[in-house]
């Protein structure tokens, strides 16, 4: 399975941006930094992650997963001991891989992500966690290797919904573990019926202690 150079086509002409779907995420995530910070300072902790995916397209048998890289930022707004609510926001390389007749052709379909999550800490350190994400495509190109065709861009829809399901770990105070399944509520390709099926895998560290992590922080 091969990995991915750092994207630095994001700097580049061909970095497919639409600037009003992007002013509307930017918005809406900046209404909910200033939700945030009528919350108490002591409720609201902020961090970094990085990590890794294996993303596929379903609707197609053909399609494999691939690999891509993800990091970005992450809140943590304590809701009460066991509950809280974590806003992340984060560059995710998706897409598929298919391999036919010895053509290697390669989607990748890049996103700004804003999952909201609900975190339920079921045991020391170890929490639930599920709810809603919110998409902006900003890279959508084919490329093929081994056959007769050129690169193309894919006609991906701007906006993707999907659920995200999964587990997060503390190792101590500050540092946590990430592995989640996103799968797809909307078709990534208007008018045919395949979504994201996403795998990840990420580290990451928050600055101060979440109040989910407390007892961590008291052994």
């Amino acid at each position: 399975m091969e990995s991915e150079s750092f994207p630095f086509f994001l700097l580049t002409s061909r970095f497919q941006l639409n600037f009003s779907v992007m002013n509307k995420i930017a918005s809406t995530f900046f209404a909910l930094l200033f939700f945030v910070s009528l919350l108490p300072a002591q409720n609201v902790v902020f961090g970094a992650k990085a990590g890794g995916n294996l993303a596929t397209l379903t609707g197609n048998s053909d399609f494999e997963y691939k690999f891509g890289a993800q990091f970005g930022a992450v809140a943590n707004i304590a809701l009460s001991l066991d509950f809280s609510l974590q806003p992340e926001l984060f560059y995710s390389a998706q897409g598929y891989r298919r391999n036919e007749n010895g053509v290697r052709e390669t989607g990748k379909i890049d996103y700004f992500n804003l999952p909201v999550l609900i975190d339920f800490r079921v045991a020391e350190g170890f929490s639930l966690q599920a709810g809603p994400q919110l998409g902006v495509n900003i890279r959508n190109e084919r490329e093929v290797e081994g056959g007769i065709g050129d690169n193309t861009a894919l006609f991906i829809n701007d906006i993707d919904f999907s659920a995200a399901l999964g587990l997060q770990y503390f190792f101590d105070a500050s540092f946590f573990a990430q592995a989640r399944y996103t799968f797809g509520l909307s078709e990534v390709v208007r008018n045919l019926n395949q979504r994201h099926s996403v795998i990840s895998l990420s580290f990451g560290f928050f600055f101060d202690t979440p109040q989910n992590a407390l007892l961590l922080d008291e052994d």
